[in-house]
């Protein structure tokens, strides 16, 4: 009788399935670590993960490609946070609103990053984070100016990328306890940035919170 064997390939699926594991594991576990203590060693890393030293360095053979990692795990999170452009609001205000109601509590998970990663990255890897969802704001600030929902006194390059200041402010803030919301309020300033009022932004953030619950994706559930 023969004796049945393992296929080579699903070994390796397995191995490369537990490499992910261990990958995500660690990131998650980094963030709690320098959340902590932006101080935090590998050593602590590889004990809030509960593996051994040896593989967190497999996985990032120094703190700064640590630190890289969480900041490329965030910038894929802002990605899929965002969703699906063509299912998005077609009205630019609303859009606005649900892309900062979705993206909020990505910059929110990783705002620590700018307790030490602007020492460890620089300033410009922070922004190069935030430039993965720039292409799709300046197209919806674009699209609310030439329909006159924005204000055209600025242009959307340069109110995009006054946005993405407000951005790091205002987690800036969040990290010092000043602001305790969902998003509401970094909605409320991007669209005010943009020429709405206060008061008819938070309308239009009511209304994106309504929008989310009745047309959820995956980054919603």
């Amino acid at each position: 009788m023969s004796v049945p064997t393992k296929s080579p390939g699903g070994s390796e699926k397995a191995r490369r399935s537990h490499a992910r594991a261990n990958r995500a594991r660690i990131l998650d576990a980094a963030v709690a670590a320098f959340i902590a203590d932006p101080d935090a060693s590998m050593d602590d890393v590889a004990r809030t993960a509960g593996v051994v030293r040896r593989t967190v360095y497999a996985h990032f053979p120094s703190r700064e490609a640590l630190v890289e990692g969480i900041a490329d795990e965030a910038s894929a999170a802002l990605v899929a946070a965002m969703g699906d452009e063509a299912e998005q609001p077609q009205r630019p205000d609303l859009a606005v609103a649900v892309m900062a109601l979705r993206t909020w509590p990505i910059g929110d998970r990783f705002r620590m990053l700018l307790a030490f990663a602007r020492r460890e990255l620089g300033e410009q890897r922070i922004r190069d984070l935030l430039g993965v969802v720039r292409d799709r704001d300046a197209r919806v600030v674009e699209q609310g100016q030439r329909s006159g929902v924005f204000s055209t006194y600025l242009s959307s390059t340069v109110l995009v990328a006054l946005a993405e200041s407000m951005t790091i402010t205002l987690l800036d803030q969040a990290n010092s306890g000043e602001l305790q919301d969902s998003g509401e309020s970094f909605a409320v300033a991007y669209l005010a940035v943009l020429g709405l009022t206060p008061a008819d932004g938070a309308r239009v953030v009511d209304e994106a919170r309504r929008w989310l619950r009745e047309n959820p994706d995956e980054s919603d559930r």
